[in-house]
C-alpha cells in the first residue's frame, strides 16, 4: 500500500507532535490511549501534559497545609509516569515526553497546541461538576487552541468505519474538510461529507409551512460537490460519499452517526469551530459544542490557522 498523501495547504498546520492532557479521570485515560494510537499511526511524537494548578482559596487568600503542595506535585509526577508506562506498552515504538505545569489546564493546553499537529483531551475532566456539564476545559480548548482538537468520550467504542465531516461552505468548514481528508487517507477509510440545511428555520414565523423540494436538495448536492472537488483531486484514493440532510446540524450529524449500521459507524466526526453565522474565533459554535457534549465517538474541532 502506497503512503497516503498528506495535504500541505495553508488551511491547517501539521507538525509531528500530538499533545494530550491527563488528569487521572477515566475520560483523560481514554483520551491518552486514543492519542497514543493516533500518534503511532502518523509516526508522530506524543506529549503528556498534567496541570498541577491549585486555585486560590478564600479571600483574603489562604495557604495550603504544610506538605500538601509537595504531595500534589508527587501525585502528578506519579500519574504522568504511570500513564507513560501504560502507553509505551500499548505503542512500544512511540517517542513520548511528559510535562507537569502549574498553570490553569485550559491555558496550558492552549499554549501547548501552538507546537502540535493535534491536541487531545477527554470530554470531561476530574472536576467536581464533571457529571453535570461537558468539561469546561474541553470547551475552552476546542474554542481557542491553535491546532485541531480531538475530544474523546470515555465510553467510545473502537470503530473501523468512516470519517464523518460537516460541510457548510465557511472557512472553518474548509479547514475541517482538509483535516478529514487527511485523516481518511491515513486510516485508509471512506469519507462521508454531510451538508445540512434547515427549511423550518428558514420559514421563521410564517404560518404556511415550506414544501420540501427535490430541487433544493439537488442544489445543496451541487454546492457540496463544488466544495469537495479540489480535495478529491488531492486525495484520489479516498472514497467520498455525500449526504444532504434537513434539520439542525448537530442533530443530523449525531443521528446519522448513531443510525449507521454498526460496521460503518463513524470512527470520528470532524467539524469546524464555527459555522456560517457567528462570531468566528470568539466562542465555540453551537454545532461543535453540541457534538462534544453528545456524540458517542471522538469529535475533532478544526479552526483555520491564523499563522504559526
Amino acid at each position: 500500500m502506497s503512503k497516503p498523501r498528506i495535504d500541505q495547504s495553508p488551511t491547517f498546520a501539521r507538525r509531528p507532535l500530538v499533545v494530550v492532557g491527563v488528569d487521572g479521570s477515566p475520560e483523560s485515560a481514554a483520551a491518552a490511549r486514543w492519542a497514543a494510537d493516533e500518534a503511532a499511526r502518523r509516526h508522530e511524537d506524543l506529549q503528556l501534559i498534567y496541570s498541577g494548578f491549585l486555585p486560590v482559596l478564600g479571600y483574603p487568600a489562604m495557604g495550603y497545609p504544610i506538605g500538601f503542595i509537595e504531595q500534589a506535585d508527587q501525585q502528578g509526577r506519579d500519574l504522568l509516569a504511570n500513564t507513560a508506562r501504560e502507553l509505551q506498552a500499548r505503542q512500544p515504538g512511540l517517542t513520548m515526553t511528559t510535562e507537569q505545569v502549574q498553570s490553569d489546564p485550559r491555558q496550558a493546553l492552549v499554549d501547548a497546541s501552538r507546537a502540535a499537529s493535534l491536541t487531545v483531551l477527554g470530554n470531561r475532566g476530574g472536576g467536581r461538576l464533571q457529571d453535570v456539564l461537558v468539561g469546561s476545559v474541553a470547551l475552552h480548548v476546542a474554542a481557542h487552541a491553535y491546532s485541531p482538537v480531538a475530544v474523546i468520550p470515555k465510553e467510545h467504542q473502537l470503530r473501523g468505519g468512516q470519517i464523518l465531516v460537516a460541510v457548510d461552505g465557511s472557512a472553518n468548514s474548509t479547514a475541517a474538510i482538509a483535516f478529514a481528508f487527511d485523516e481518511a487517507a491515513v486510516r485508509g477509510v471512506d469519507l462521508v461529507a454531510v451538508l445540512t440545511f434547515d427549511d423550518w428555520a428558514a420559514q421563521g414565523m410564517a404560518s404556511r409551512p415550506l414544501e420540501f423540494s427535490v430541487a433544493a436538495t439537488q442544489e445543496q448536492h451541487a454546492v457540496m460537490s463544488e466544495e469537495l472537488a479540489g480535495w478529491r483531486e488531492k486525495y484520489p484514493d479516498v472514497q467520498v460519499q455525500q449526504q444532504v440532510l434537513r434539520g439542525q446540524a448537530a442533530d443530523c450529524l449525531v443521528g446519522f452517526a448513531e443510525h449507521t449500521p454498526s460496521a460503518q459507524q463513524p470512527q470520528m466526526i470532524v467539524v469546524g469551530s464555527r459555522g456560517r453565522g457567528g462570531l468566528t474565533g470568539l466562542f465555540l459554535g453551537s454545532t461543535s459544542h453540541a457534538l462534544i457534549s453528545h456524540a458517542s465517538c471522538p469529535v475533532v474541532v478544526v479552526r483555520p490557522v491564523q499563522g504559526s
